[in-house]
This record gives structure tokens, sequence and C-alpha cells, in this order.
């Protein structure tokens, strides 16, 4: 009997040990101060909207000269939540004292001017990002009859009462466009005019090239791509004013 009490003794006594050590190497750790900042941005492109100074700048308002247990990581998250380019993030600090800070930032696929000239980038998942002073990517140009809202940046376009259609249709012609392997890098601009109808602006060729809706894309894309196959080195390309894709298995062209 006494030898199970003086094991049971024993055991309250290391667990209690234990809770003291850890709550000595708790406070030591929380008054360690703040070590280096470590940034991660992941991106595809070496520059982007993103600068690591201005990052860097940020975490430094919340952490200079601060040890552990006193720096405000809710305020650099919220900080770098605010970032209209980045996409996602995350903060922690480690048992180094290092601040560990990892961004995902948007990836533009096209930049859209509305009929004001007022733009903004689009990404693949149809979200709407400013512009940025400090970086201009080299993605496809969209323009003519749009609407940008302010209060649409920040927000996928499917879920927004503010939507342009026009702007979620210009997403569904660049995608038919990337599908096309032989056009996609050929296409150097898309125009949506008033009657909401598309025009591309193929590299090489002078003509109107008309899409008209964004129904049949693929085919319409397709035939655009027999006929500049059969036409490549003809200068029988340069008489046509317009080239309209709009009608049912056939190509219409307009002589200048």
């Amino acid at each position: 009997m006494v030898k199970k009490i003086l094991s049971i003794l024993a055991w309250i006594v290391t667990a209690g040990a234990l809770i003291a050590l850890f709550v000595v190497a708790r406070e030591h750790y929380l008054d360690t101060p703040v070590g280096s900042v470590a940034l991660n941005i992941e991106r595809s492109t070496d520059s982007g909207f993103v600068k690591s100074k201005s990052v860097l700048a940020d975490i430094d308002a919340f952490s200079a000269n601060a040890k552990i247990g006193t720096v405000n990581m809710e305020g650099i998250r919220k900080q770098l939540d605010s970032n209209p380019w980045i996409e996602s993030s995350s903060a922690y600090i480690d048992l180094s004292a290092v601040i560990n800070v990892n961004i995902k930032e948007y990836e533009p696929i096209m930049r859209i001017f509305d009929k004001n000239g007022k733009s903004a980038y689009v990404t693949s998942e149809g979200i709407l990002i400013p512009t940025s002073m400090g970086y201009t990517p080299h993605v496809l140009i969209a323009s003519g009859n749009y609407t940008l809202d302010d209060k649409q940046l920040g927000h996928q376009l499917c879920d927004t009462v503010e939507a342009d259609r026009n702007i979620l249709n210009t997403l569904q012609v660049f995608e038919a466009i990337q599908r096309n392997g032989t056009l996609e890098n050929s296409i150097g601009q898309l125009y949506c005019n008033s009657r909401n109808e598309f025009e591309i602006v193929a590299k090489g060729i002078p003509s109107r090239i008309v899409l008209g809706s964004a129904d049949n894309l693929d085919d319409k894309l397709r035939r655009l791509e027999i006929f500049i196959s059969q036409k490549a080195g003809s200068a029988e390309l340069w008489r046509y004013n317009r080239i309209d894709l709009q009608y049912k298995n056939q190509i219409v062209c307009t002589k200048r």
C-alpha cells in the first residue's frame, strides 16, 4: 500500500515539475526578442504586384524591437488581408523567433478597359483586382462596352450583384482561345462593341475579326484557325476589311 502511494506521489511530483518547466519555458519564449522575417511570395513570375520591401515595412511596424509575447500577429494578418493583390496569406512565429510570412499573389490573365477608360485586371477565377503603378503584367487586353465598379474589386464576378455580364463572357472567350493552341499566341486584343459582340485582333492580320456572341466559341475559333492557315503567306488577307465568324459553318469576308 505504501509503495503504491509513493508511486502516485512520484507521478504527481513529476507532472508538477513538467508543468513548471513548461511554464518557465513558455515565459522565456514569450520574453524572447523577435528575430528576422522570412517572407515567401508565391507567384509565377520573378516580380509582381506585391513588393517585398513594402510587406517587410508593414510587418516591422508591428514587430520592431518587440518581444514574441507582445507582437500583434492579428494586426499583421489583417494588414496582409487588406492588400488587394494578395489572394491568401499566413503569418506565424516559429521556435527560433522568426516571423514566417507566406503570401500567394493573384495572377491576372487579362486587363479590362471599360468605356470610361477605367481599367482592372481579371484572374482566371473571375476576380477583379486593381491596377498598380509599380507593376504592369503582360496579359491580354480587352476593351469596349464594359462597366467597372470599385465594389466589384476583390470579389468573384459570378457572386457579385454588380457583375458585368460582358466581362464574364469575355472570360469565356479567353478560355476558348486558350483551348485553341494554334491561336493562343496569335490573339493580341479583344474588343466588345456597343452591341455586346466580340471582336478580336490577330497578330499580322489587319482585318476586323468578328466573333459575335460568346456562343459556339470553339467552333468559331476552329474555323478562324483553318481560314488563317489556308491564307497564310497570301496577300489576300490584306484585302479584307472584315472577317465575320458569326454565321454557322461559314466565314463571311468583306473586302476593303
